[in-house]
């Protein structure tokens, strides 16, 4: 019943935002449909754009793996993170993606606490670090657009991520030091707070492996990025790729908010909301603004649509973990 009563209230709210964003932009029916008959064959790039930000996710979780000592086939690491977005699909901010591929590795490996931290190191990567450093950069186009006690609030919260991401993956013995200090609830979680420092540790050993991880990660915030501009070009919305780097990261941040169906409405409303701040959407038409709308609409639905490769695997895949747990330690003794 409870999970029930939540997801009405993210189709309730999901509603009520796109509701409001076409009744603010006065974005009409017929609008979107006129959007929709641009020109579509880009969204056949917007589809290669998807490929790229996965291919290169799965780079940046080869290099956290092999930084951990787990030495998976790239194939298996390529299916894993398929059928992971798949079953992402349906859970709140995707979830269920991290969940499998630190379950699978494990089940692969046999070392379940560095199958979790690769997991835990690759999001502190890709939210606190590289994300971080995104909205830091481009918060200054605001200025004047937005109220400025906003803009210092939000870049100092930003800031102090990135500060602690950095303490994390270049010197976890500080986060050490903290954990001898006495504070509430130090019992329950100072065992797995060490463990994760432990895990942060070796790379704090194999420097070249975060920096790898971390320039990994700006690239696939850059494919993200670059599927909302092939969307617009689809779309007709007349953007410039630096209008849509501008406000990419910030709505980024918006759909991570578990408010909504799959960030649906969040992720319109913050595009809407960033370029009307930069200017570009009072004085467009109203096709102009529902193919804005759509861009980032879009941007999920192209998405999902390369899920479709994770569902076939996760329907037809059949892995012998005992047997290669056997062969892995085979290899292991004679070496």
């Amino acid at each position: 019943m409870k999970k029930i009563v939540i997801n009405l209230i993210k189709i309730l709210v999901t509603v009520t935002i796109i509701y409001l964003i076409f009744k603010k932009f006065q974005i009409g029916f017929d609008d979107i449909l006129a959007s929709f008959t641009h020109q579509p064959g880009w969204f056949a790039m917007s589809f290669l754009m998807q490929v790229g930000a996965i291919l290169f996710s799965i780079m940046r979780w080869n290099v956290l793996l092999k930084g951990q000592d787990l030495n998976v086939p790239f194939p298996h690491k390529i299916k894993t993170f398929l059928v992971g977005r798949f079953l992402g699909t349906f859970t709140p901010t995707g979830v269920g993606l991290e969940a499998y591929k630190a379950y699978d590795i494990a089940r692969y490996t046999g070392k379940t606490e560095a199958s979790v931290s690769v997991v835990l190191i690759e999001k502190m990567i890709g939210t606190f670090f590289s994300l971080s450093i995104l909205v830091l950069i481009t918060l200054p186009f605001f200025v004047g657009s937005i109220n400025v006690k906003f803009l210092y609030v939000f870049g100092a919260f930003f800031a102090v991520l990135l500060l602690l991401a950095l303490v994390l993956l270049f010197s976890p013995g500080l986060l050490r030091t903290f954990l001898k200090l006495n504070f509430p609830l130090k019992g329950k979680i100072e065992k797995p707070l060490n463990k994760m420092v432990d895990a942060f540790t070796i790379y704090s050993e194999r420097k070249g492996s975060l920096l790898q991880a971390i320039l990994l990660g700006l690239v696939v915030y850059l494919f993200w990025f670059l599927t909302y501009f092939t969307n617009s070009l689809a779309l007709g919305a007349g953007l410039a790729l630096s209008d849509v780097l501008k406000v990419g990261p910030m709505t980024q941040i918006a759909t991570m908010i578990p408010l909504s169906i799959a960030g649906i409405g969040l992720r319109e409303g913050a595009f809407m909301g960033l370029l009307d701040s930069l200017g570009l959407v009072g004085g467009a038409s109203s096709t102009a603004r529902s193919a804005m709308m759509l861009s980032a609409t879009m941007v999920y639905f192209v998405s999902i649509s390369v899920n479709i490769f994770g569902a076939i695997i996760f329907l037809t895949r059949k892995t012998d973990y005992k047997k290669q747990m056997e062969e892995m330690k085979k290899q292991r003794a004679g070496d």
